[in-house]
């Protein structure tokens, strides 16, 4: 009995090395997402904390610069919070289209999977039939005799 060999396992063995590619880019870039949110998170915290302060101050006795100084704490938060909403925003679509390509692939690889899996049943389909046909030529030769 000969060994099969799928004629596009060069094929088949890249397709298995992009899924694997796109699983490792699909992690790195959720690990970046995590800490882009956690980012987003802190700076949530920081600006409602700076604002808790400020309504504590102005209850007691505030200056005019105090006022100033809380005020553009205030916009700094304000404006990191809205970049790094917009940050977050890119990186969750930067996972989505790595999902997308980790899903194509996956499908590519099984399409070639399956292709290997219906030639090696082709193969074996052969390969039962060369063997009968030996066996028919054993039996045949030994009756002849």
């Amino acid at each position: 009995m000969a060994k099969f060999q799928f004629r596009l396992q060069n094929i088949l063995s890249v397709k298995e090395k992009f899924e694997e590619q796109k699983r490792m880019e699909l992690s790195n870039a959720n690990q970046l997402l995590e800490i882009e949110e956690r980012r987003l998170t802190q700076l949530i915290t920081l600006r409602d904390n700076n604002n808790s302060l400020y309504k504590k101050m102005v209850s007691d006795r505030i200056t005019v610069k105090d006022i100033r100084d809380f005020g553009e704490k205030n916009k700094y938060y304000t404006n990191v919070v809205l970049e790094q909403n917009i940050t977050v925003t890119k990186v969750n679509s930067r996972v989505e289209s790595i999902r997308d390509e980790l899903k194509e692939a996956l499908i590519e690889k099984k399409m070639y999977e399956k292709l290997k899996e219906n030639a090696y049943e082709e193969y074996y389909k052969e390969e039962c039939k060369e063997e009968q046909k030996h066996l028919d030529e054993i039996v045949s030769y030994k009756y002849r005799k």
